[in-house]
């Protein structure tokens, strides 16, 4: 087992490398740079004063030289001064973490606590009603726009009726609330937010598990388990979901991703204040370090899921390590 996580994560180093080095080179190939917003605005700015902004900044050089030094950085995890504050990023990235690892760690606990039972339920009531109805579910879940619907959500649920925030993470004056109400309030806070990042995989997760369990409730060693005089029960339980969800840990680890990149979309909509919105901002800004900070961390976390998901599905069935 050591000997196959030291593997993945020798794999792990030249694709976090990739990664670095394509958003980099986009992010050099976008028009704008981040001077434009300091000076651009300002008429006394003379054309001397920009060009020392960028010889400050080290724009003047080539990008493959910047790129250099910020490995260097990089290698010394500095990943620079923010041009917008001259805030550290790792100050930045910080403070903003925390809240997108609990955003997408509630997101996935809704999809693990919803899709296994209703996968399940619908194995074993294969073409009835309810079987029937968590398909619209699914088509539903596909073929919604996510972003949509989360708008949707805002007017309705948020604004018309009023009963839950729309926007952040605490209310103006959780400060001064005791503590238990501002648990509470932040939950309110996260049923919007949580509820739409989880849709759509909640939707194809379910029915991947019903899928999983009508293939394996038909194997010969759950009718020898019946012949047996086991209950229902116990074999749908012990004998037929563990051996189910062994392939649902590969799809949950490829929904990490997904997850991770659509927190710059849903921060956004929510005002979040996550990571994924400061990339968000950095990108309008044109903040160059900030943007490297924050794809170098959703990358990390991202082949952070996966190995972990690899981890495990090694760990349930030994022969993905001998292979």
């Amino acid at each position: 087992m050591l000997a196959y996580t030291f593997k993945r994560l020798l794999f792990a180093i030249p694709i976090l490398f990739g990664i670095t080095l394509i958003t980099f080179g986009v992010m050099h190939l976008a028009p704008g740079r981040p001077t434009d917003a300091l000076t651009d605005m300002n008429v006394k700015v003379t054309a001397q004063a920009r060009q020392r902004l960028i010889k400050l900044y080290g724009l003047d050089q080539p990008w493959p030289i910047q790129y250099g030094r910020w490995l260097k950085r990089l290698s010394a995890l500095d990943f620079g001064r923010s041009f917008r504050d001259d805030r550290p990023v790792v100050s930045k990235i910080a403070e903003r973490l925390p809240a997108t690892l609990l955003l997408n760690g509630c997101s996935l606990l809704l999809i693990l606590i919803l899709s296994i039972p209703l996968g399940v339920y619908s194995a074993l009531k294969r073409n009835s009603v309810i079987d029937k109805g968590l398909s619209v579910f699914v088509f539903v879940g596909y073929s919604v726009p996510t972003f949509w619907l989360a708008l949707l959500l805002m007017i309705g649920v948020g604004i018309k009726l009023g009963w839950l925030p729309i926007s952040g993470l605490h209310s103006l004056d959780s400060d001064e609330m005791p503590r238990l109400s501002q648990w509470l309030d932040m939950g309110r806070h996260l049923v919007l937010p949580v509820f739409v990042m989880a849709f759509t995989s909640l939707a194809g997760m379910s029915r991947y598990v019903r899928n999983e369990m009508l293939e394996v409730i038909h194997q010969d060693y759950i009718r020898a388990a019946r012949a047996r005089g086991l209950g229902e029960s116990r074999v749908i339980f012990k004998h037929a979901l563990g051996n189910a969800l062994i392939p649902v840990v590969t799809v949950l680890g490829l929904s990490l991703p997904d997850m991770i990149g659509g927190s710059f979309i849903f921060e956004t909509i929510f005002a979040y204040p996550g990571m994924g919105r400061l990339g968000y901002e950095a990108v309008m800004a044109r903040d160059y370090p900030v943007i490297m900070g924050v794809g170098v961390i959703a990358a990390a976390l991202t082949l952070l899921g996966n190995l972990l998901a690899d981890l495990t599905y090694a760990w349930v069935d030994p022969r993905v390590r001998v292979r």
